[in-house]
């Protein structure tokens, strides 16, 4: 069997296998070089993440009787939530949230102090559809498998299916999420081929494809030199020398 002809079978089977595959590459790159990353993020969707801490700061209850009451904490940080100041303790348990202007604990956050809050950040103009407190891994979706548990879901009717993601220990907005961050995801599971955890673009079968895609296009460019030079020969201008001119130097007959 000619190498032309196994050469022509090889790329005919591997634009079987890799081409789908090769498509959905293009797909999703479209989709990711098209839409704006900041949007993907839900940066629009989003306002008073960071708010400064204002007021009389000197009638604030004492950051010494807080490493009083946790010696142990690892960090204290002075926020405001919803322009009242808070202290975000952390120890190795946890973090504990804590009103700044009498050391009233406030964790953990009720449902409706949670959706006041998801309210607070949510710069869209939806209405909270639901709220719901995710607290083990058979309430976890997907969208935030990375994620340590427990969270305030908060779902709005917005036009995009926005959802938040609020901590029940600090009142921090965690992330969001909406239908085309979820379209960018699954399409990233697509192009990256790692449908279990949608993290790993150095997973097997991903190396597998690349190496078929590149023997489909070795073998498209060794039929492509093939083809050239077989047409070459085709077209080549006959050597004068081998052609036998002896009839020209009979005398015609008058």
């Amino acid at each position: 069997m000619k190498a032309p002809f196994l050469a022509r079978k090889a790329h005919k089977w591997l634009a079987l296998i890799v081409g789908i595959q090769a498509m959905i590459w293009m797909v999703s790159g479209a989709y990711m070089v098209t839409v704006d990353i900041d949007f993907i993020h839900g940066d629009p969707l989003v306002k008073n993440v960071v708010e400064p801490v204002s007021g009389d700061l000197a009638g604030l209850y004492r950051m010494g009787d807080v490493l009083e009451r946790y010696p142990q904490a690892t960090q204290v940080q002075l926020v405001a939530r919803r322009g009242h100041p808070h202290y975000v303790v952390k120890t190795a348990q946890g973090s504990t949230l804590l009103d700044a202007t009498n050391g009233e604990v406030r964790t953990p956050i009720d449902r409706s102090e949670a959706m006041v809050l998801a309210k607070h950040y949510y710069a869209g103009e939806g209405e909270i559809a639901a709220a719901v407190l995710l607290d083990n891994d058979d309430t976890r979706p997907t969208e935030i498998q990375s994620r340590p548990l427990p969270l305030w879901q908060v779902r709005f009717d917005d036009r995009i299916g926005t959802t938040f993601y609020v901590s029940p220990t600090t009142g921090e907005l965690i992330t969001r999420r909406h239908t085309f961050w979820r379209l960018f995801d699954f399409l990233w599971m697509l192009h990256i081929m790692d449908y279990e955890n949608r993290t790993d673009f150095n997973n097997n079968l991903f190396r597998v494809a690349a190496f078929v895609g590149l023997m489909f296009a070795l073998t498209g460019v060794w039929l492509l030199f093939y083809s050239l030079k077989k047409r070459q020969q085709a077209v080549s201008p006959v050597d004068d020398s081998t052609i036998d001119n002896s009839h020209d130097l009979v005398p015609k007959t008058p």
